[in-house]
């Protein structure tokens, strides 16, 4: 059984708009919160939507640290970075002269 949120986020401007919260986090990984979103974008409803997508998917991490108020809740991209060390581990594993 589907759920209201469901049905607003299934035509294409959702993915756009889904694809627009991760490109933002991808940017900002690691300082970017919930609030910044809310301020850069604007919906708070969807952002919070995205957020949840985007975690369930598991491109994106919640991480807790100290913010401007105290403890808060970042958001971090963790698909990009662990693409990123993959790489890495296959050049190091190509390049060493004691293979």
């Amino acid at each position: 059984m589907a759920t209201i949120q469901q049905f607003k986020l299934r035509g294409n401007s959702s993915s756009r708009f889904i694809d627009r919260v991760y490109a933002i986090i991808r940017n900002r990984s690691g300082k970017v919160t919930s609030k910044d979103l809310d301020q850069m974008i604007g919906n708070k409803q969807d952002v919070r939507l995205a957020i949840t997508r985007l975690t369930v998917q598991g491109k994106i991490k919640r991480v807790r640290g100290f913010g401007k108020r105290g403890i808060e809740y970042f958001y971090k991209d963790i698909d990009h970075q662990q693409q990123k060390t993959g790489r890495d581990k296959r050049r190091t594993s190509t390049s060493s002269p004691y293979c």
